[in-house]
C-alpha cells in the first residue's frame, strides 16, 4: 500500500511538468511566428509603396499573386530587371568650368553627342581636346536646358575680355587676376608699354571656341613634288644675264595621310604612305659670267651736268604745251654727260632742240640732251655712264644756255626728278 500511495504521486508530477514544459514552447514558438509574419507584412507593404509611388510601375500582379512572398520575389526581380533609379539634373563642365546644366545624364550625353557628330562624319576617330565631364547637380527645374539650348551653349564662343586699368594695376598682376602669360597680354595690346595707366584699355583674352572637337581622316589625294633649279654658268653672258636651257616640270605622288582637324580645320597631316605617279624635272639655267662692260645700261642715271644743281624749268605744262623734259642750268662749253651706259641712237640738228644726243639704255629707256653748242659722239658710239658726249649751248628754241633733258620710257615722256640721282 505504501510503496503504491508513493509511486502515483510521484507518476502524476512528472506528467505535470512535461505538459507546462510543452506549453511554454508552444507559446514562445507562436510569439516569434507572429513576430516575424508582423516584420514581413510591414516591410513588404512599403516595399509596394515604392513601387507604386516612386517608380509609377503597374502593380496588378501584388492582388493576382497567391502569396505574400510571390509578391516580394516579383518586386525584387522588377527592381533587377528594369535597374529603375530616380535621374539627378547633370551638368556638363568644360576644362573645369560649369557650362550647362540638362536634366538627365541621357539628355548630356545627347547634346554632347551632337555636338561631337558636327564634325565626326567620314572620320575614324572623334573626340573632345578639352577635358569634357559629367555631374550630377541639385539645381532648380528653371535653370535646366534643353538638349538643343545646351548644344548652343556647347558650340558658342568664348566672349573675348576687355579690362579697364585701375589705379596701382600692374601687368604682372593683371595677367595673375586672368590667369594668362605677360606674353599673351603683349601679343593681344601691340605697341603696349610696360608702364600702365588708370583708365587704359586693354584686350585679355582672345575669343576662341568653348569645345574643340579633334577628328581624325585618312586621306587619299595627289600632290605636286616641286623640282629643284640648278645654275650653270656661261662666260659667253654678262654676269645680270640668264636664259633658261631646261624648263623645269613638277612630279606627282599619291599620299596616304592621317589628317587632324580641330573644329574642321586640319592642324597636323601624318603620311604613312607615297607613291610616286612622275618624277620632276630639274629646271636648268644659264647665269652670265662675263663682267659687264662700261657702256651697259645700270637702269640709274645721273644728272647730265656736274656741280650745282639749278632747275629753271620743270616737267609739266608750259605755256599750254607739255614741256616733256627739265631745263638744267649751264655755262656754254661745260660739258654734258651721258645719264647711263648705252647706245647713240641721234646725234644732229633737231627742230626746237637744236643740236641734239639720244641714247638708247637698252632696256625700254632713252634720254634726250638738247641745245648743245657741240656734238661729240656719234650715231652708233657705245658709251658708258658718265662719258662725255657735248658741250653747253643755246641752240634751238632757248632764251639763255642750259640743257634740256628729257626721259622717254617705251617712247613716252616720264618726269625725269623720277629717275635721277
Amino acid at each position: 500500500m505504501d510503496n503504491e500511495g508513493k509511486s502515483n504521486p510521484f507518476s502524476c508530477g512528472i506528467m505535470k511538468n512535461t505538459a507546462i514544459k510543452r506549453r511554454c514552447i508552444f507559446v514562445v514558438a507562436l510569439g516569434i511566428l507572429f513576430a516575424i509574419a508582423f516584420k514581413y507584412i510591414d516591410n513588404d507593404k512599403s516595399a509596394y509603396s515604392y513601387v507604386c509611388v516612386e517608380n509609377d510601375y503597374n502593380t496588378s500582379y501584388i492582388t493576382n499573386a497567391k502569396s505574400e512572398k510571390e509578391n516580394l520575389i516579383t518586386y525584387l526581380n522588377t527592381v533587377n530587371n528594369k535597374n529603375l533609379r530616380i535621374e539627378k539634373p547633370t551638368a556638363i563642365t568644360v576644362d573645369g568650368l560649369y557650362v550647362v546644366a540638362l536634366k538627365s545624364k541621357k539628355d548630356a550625353l545627347e547634346a554632347l553627342k551632337i555636338t561631337l557628330d558636327k564634325y565626326k562624319r567620314g572620320s575614324i576617330k572623334a573626340y573632345f581636346k578639352n577635358d569634357v565631364r559629367l555631374m550630377e547637380v541639385d539645381t532648380p527645374t528653371a535653370n535646366l536646358k534643353t538638349i538643343e539650348e545646351a548644344v548652343k551653349d556647347l558650340e558658342g564662343k568664348s566672349r573675348s575680355v576687355t579690362y579697364v586699368v585701375k589705379d596701382n594695376d600692374t601687368l604682372w598682376s593683371i595677367s595673375r587676376k586672368f590667369n594668362v602669360t605677360l606674353n599673351d597680354i603683349y601679343n593681344l595690346n601691340p605697341g603696349i608699354s610696360q608702364r600702365i595707366y588708370p583708365g587704359e584699355l586693354l584686350k585679355i583674352k582672345e575669343s576662341k571656341p568653348l569645345l574643340t572637337v579633334v577628328t581624325e581622316k585618312k586621306s587619299v589625294y595627289m600632290e605636286d613634288i616641286p623640282y629643284e633649279t640648278v645654275t650653270q654658268k656661261d662666260d659667253k653672258m654678262f654676269i645680270n644675264d640668264s636664259k633658261v636651257l631646261v624648263r623645269g616640270k613638277t612630279g606627282s605622288k599619291i599620299v596616304t595621310a592621317i589628317l587632324k582637324y580641330y573644329n574642321g580645320e586640319i592642324v597636323n597631316k601624318n603620311v604613312i604612305n607615297e607613291n610616286v605617279v612622275s618624277e620632276p624635272v630639274n629646271e636648268v639655267i644659264a647665269v652670265g659670267d662675263e663682267p659687264l662692260p662700261v657702256t651697259y645700261a645700270t637702269g640709274n642715271f645721273i644728272y647730265p651736268v656736274r656741280g650745282h644743281i639749278t632747275i629753271t624749268s620743270r616737267y609739266g605744262q608750259r605755256w599750254g604745251r607739255l614741256h616733256a623734259g627739265i631745263d638744267i642750268a649751264a655755262s656754254i662749253g661745260d660739258p654734258i654727260y651721258a645719264a647711263d651706259g648705252g647706245t647713240v641712237i641721234f646725234s644732229g640738228w633737231e627742230s626746237g632742240y637744236g643740236y641734239l644726243v639720244k641714247i638708247d639704255h637698252g632696256n625700254g629707256y632713252v634720254t634726250y640732251y638738247g641745245h648743245a653748242s657741240k656734238l661729240i659722239v656719234k650715231k652708233g658710239d657705245k658709251v658708258y655712264k658718265g662719258q662725255e658726249i657735248a658741250l653747253v649751248g643755246m641752240t634751238g628754241n632757248t632764251t639763255g644756255p642750259h640743257v634740256h633733258f628729257e626721259v622717254r620710257k617705251n617712247g613716252v615722256p616720264v618726269n625725269p626728278q623720277i629717275y635721277l640721282k
